[in-house]
């Protein structure tokens, strides 16, 4: 992939991160009830968890604008960015596998596990971009 290739997959990456994150942290009641969160169940503690998550995002977004120009420590910061999305998946998984989730909210779930493997599937791309342009 050429540089400026790199640099237009990274942008897309970074904005991923940066607008989902901010959106999340602004407006944490449109993020739980796109996860299947029925409005009763809505509380102060899941705002707050859906900031915290807004911020994550966030904060990984302006990580990534950081190490944009250097291949070598993008591709590491793209597979943190993977691995995390990995973990989300597992974590949107394990209450579906375990019967935990109510019927609402798995539909929201599946969504999110979906979202997290497209999204880690992008960040292992730039990874191996990152990691081929640091070669060359």
């Amino acid at each position: 992939m050429k540089e400026a290739g790199l640099r237009r997959y990274t942008a897309a990456m970074l904005a991923e991160r940066v607008l989902v994150g901010g959106a999340a942290a602004l407006a944490p009641g449109a993020l739980l009830q796109g996860f299947g969160i029925d409005p009763s169940e809505d509380s102060p503690t899941l705002r707050y968890f859906a900031r915290l998550f807004g911020i994550r995002n966030a904060v990984m977004g302006v990580l990534l604008w950081q190490v944009r120009n250097d291949p070598r420590l993008l591709a590491r910061m793209a597979a943190v960015n993977a691995a995390t999305e990995a973990l989300d998946a597992l974590a949107a998984a394990v209450p579906l596998a375990t019967g935990k989730t109510k019927p609402q909210a798995a539909v929201g779930a599946i969504g999110a596990i979906g979202a997290s493997v497209a999204v880690g599937a992008g960040f292992a791309g730039l990874a191996l971009a990152a990691r081929r342009a640091a070669r060359a």
